[in-house]
């Protein structure tokens, strides 16, 4: 769900890029309803309430999780860029004992 946001009318778009606007809307609202979530936390003072949507943020953050991995599924420019960690200079990067390679969010799919 797209939160506070009017879902997208389908255009002239494929199945399949229609379906991956809908993800990315999908996205958004789990990523806002993060930082909702967070900013009530950081102000509430109660305990037991604070435990909650702490539960409940941590949820939204497994979706995210969940939808990211998906859009990178479908998406193959996306997956792409998962694969590549962009964020940093590649001698600063995290190798991987057994494979020498960067660690990134792409190279860890379908790993438990």
């Amino acid at each position: 769900m797209a939160y506070g946001k009017p879902e997208s009318k389908p255009t002239q778009a494929s199945a399949m890029e229609q379906l991956l606007i809908w993800l990315r809307e999908d996205l958004m609202g789990e990523l806002q309803a993060i930082n909702q979530y967070q900013a009530h936390i950081d102000n509430i003072d109660d305990a037991e309430v604070k435990e909650l949507l702490s539960h409940i943020r941590d949820d939204e953050k497994e979706h995210v999780a969940e939808l990211t991995h998906l859009i990178a599924r479908i998406d193959a420019i996306q997956r792409e860029k998962f694969a590549t960690d962009h964020t940093m200079a590649p001698e600063e990067r995290v190798v991987g004992a057994e494979e020498g390679e960067a660690l990134t969010v792409g190279s860890l799919f379908g790993k438990k």
